[in-house]
């Protein structure tokens, strides 16, 4: 009985050396746990630093575009340094108006004589015959006329004619004109035209706004 006694004494003796050892209690090198924990420079003065893109900058300020319209050119000048005076940085500027007076169907201008003669041919085979090949110097020499018309519509239905027997390439183009009506196109931030545009004097005998792109059609 006492053997058994002593067996066991030395078996938990052992493991308690055991574990103090594996935990560092009694090595010298200083390199357990406690000493690991306490060898940290500063523990809590760790920061993570995001390295997400950088903010980017403000944009600038979207621009636009008013057109008034129908205006005579009294009215498009006093209308003009009116705008000018309210706010110098828009820009401001005038011209005529133009308005379509005919509609060109043709094919586009081909490399030289010889493509547009070959273009004509081509045409002939489709049973197309009635068309010029332009001649005259200038951006449109060598192109193929299929036809003047004084109305869109009528353009629209010769395009779709000469189209439907395989000119995919005829196109329309309008041909515009000058009249005696002026248009006023203000330009800069949006931000910035309400200012410039409210109250407008009756004087000027309420000009029609219109979109910059549309304006040149504006009766």
């Amino acid at each position: 009985m006492q053997v058994l006694r002593t067996v066991f004494f030395l078996t938990v003796l052992g493991n308690l050396l055991l574990f103090a050892y594996a935990n560092g209690y009694l090595s010298r090198s200083g390199d357990g746990e406690p000493d690991r924990l306490a060898s940290q420079i500063e523990p809590g003065s760790i920061r993570i630093v995001s390295r997400g893109v950088a903010p980017v900058a403000g944009e600038p300020p979207a621009e636009g575009c008013r057109a008034f319209s129908g205006l005579t050119e009294a009215q498009a000048q006093a209308l003009a340094d009116l705008l000018r005076g309210r706010d110098p940085k828009l820009g401001v500027g005038m011209r005529p108006v133009e308005m379509p007076t005919s509609w060109w169907v043709y094919l586009p201008p081909q490399k030289n004589r010889r493509e547009a003669d070959k273009k004509a041919a081509e045409l002939k085979k489709l049973g197309l015959e009635d068309f010029l090949v332009v001649q005259e110097s200038g951006p449109n020499q060598f192109a193929v006329s299929l036809g003047l018309y004084k109305s869109e519509q009528g353009a629209r239905e010769r395009l779709a004619a000469v189209q439907g027997k395989g000119a995919r390439s005829a196109r329309i183009q309008v041909r515009e004109s000058p009249t005696d009506k002026m248009l006023v196109e203000v330009r800069g931030p949006l931000e910035r035209f309400a200012r410039a545009l409210a109250d407008l004097p009756a004087d000027l005998d309420a000009p029609t706004p219109a979109d910059c792109g549309t304006a040149r059609q504006t009766r």
